[in-house]
């Protein structure tokens, strides 16, 4: 199964990696994509957008995954820096962002139908979160998983820009990723399904440059080390796509997950 683009930090990288995403959020917000509608389709037909549901995007960053959810349900957000807070208040302003973490989520038990997570579980102490999941579901619901990653087969230059991104950072998560196995070994959740997707991102070089800043493992790098990551990515852009390129189609490969609470666990 296809798994996240950022490190597997060791618990003590792990923090100082997580508030590298507060310095960075308007480049999170100017250059991360949002995610394809078949994938939210997904979701749909698991039950997740019944109208009325009550929905929460849990570790929301800046709102990316929360603006294209559906009007027709109530929508809450969750999410623990400051800085991704902010620009999702600009970005969603009509839901309301509330600090909290996957750990500590600061709602009553059965609250949601759904839980949804956006490029961010991986950061998460996972056991402990999926505890907490349950908890805040209701019986009925359920857990939608679901990141984007660099589709590096669909184009040339891009293997560039990934294959610089990945030099920073020894132990980038690239392909199989454990999900199915945290979530089949938790009594809570029952069986999971799967969802993948390849699909372009209309963007630009200026875009595709913050998106790689706001990669945890570049925005915590020293400013100087930072600048020649994001000078040597632009030269690979150019180099493929020529200087003053306007339009960039970014290819994604998109997957997600759905695992409904276990009837053990709702009884």
């Amino acid at each position: 199964m296809s798994g996240p683009t950022e490190p597997d930090p060791t618990s003590g990288d792990r923090q100082r990696l997580a508030q590298s995403f507060d310095a960075s959020a308007a480049a999170y917000e100017l250059g991360r994509p949002e995610y394809p509608e078949e994938a939210l389709t997904f979701w749909d037909d698991h039950g997740a957008f019944e109208r009325d549901n009550v929905i929460l995007d849990l570790a929301a960053g800046t709102g990316k995954l929360t603006r294209l959810l559906p009007v027709i349900c109530e929508l809450h957000a969750v999410e623990p820096l400051e800085q991704m807070r902010a620009e999702f208040a600009r970005a969603v302003p009509d839901v309301e962002v509330l600090d909290g973490t996957a750990e500590h989520i600061p709602f009553p038990d059965d609250h949601f139908d759904a839980v949804l997570v956006g490029q961010a579980f991986h950061w998460f102490d996972h056991q402990v979160a999926l505890d907490e999941i349950a908890r805040v579901l209701k019986p009925s619901g359920g857990l939608g998983l679901i990141w984007n990653e660099d589709d590096i087969d669909a184009a040339s230059w891009l293997s560039d820009v990934v294959d610089e991104k990945r030099a920073t950072a020894s132990s980038t998560l690239i392909g199989d990723h454990p999900v199915m196995e945290m979530l089949d070994g938790h009594a809570g959740f029952g069986d999971v399904e799967t969802f993948e997707c390849r699909w372009a991102f209309d963007t630009t070089i200026e875009g595709v440059l913050a998106d790689v800043l706001s990669r945890s493992y570049v925005s915590a790098l020293p400013p100087a080390e930072r600048l020649g990551v994001l000078t040597r990515s632009r030269e690979a852009i150019e180099r493929h796509l020529g200087v003053g390129v306007e339009t960039i189609a970014y290819p994604y490969r998109t997957t997600a997950f759905w695992a409904s609470l276990s009837p053990t666990d709702s009884a």
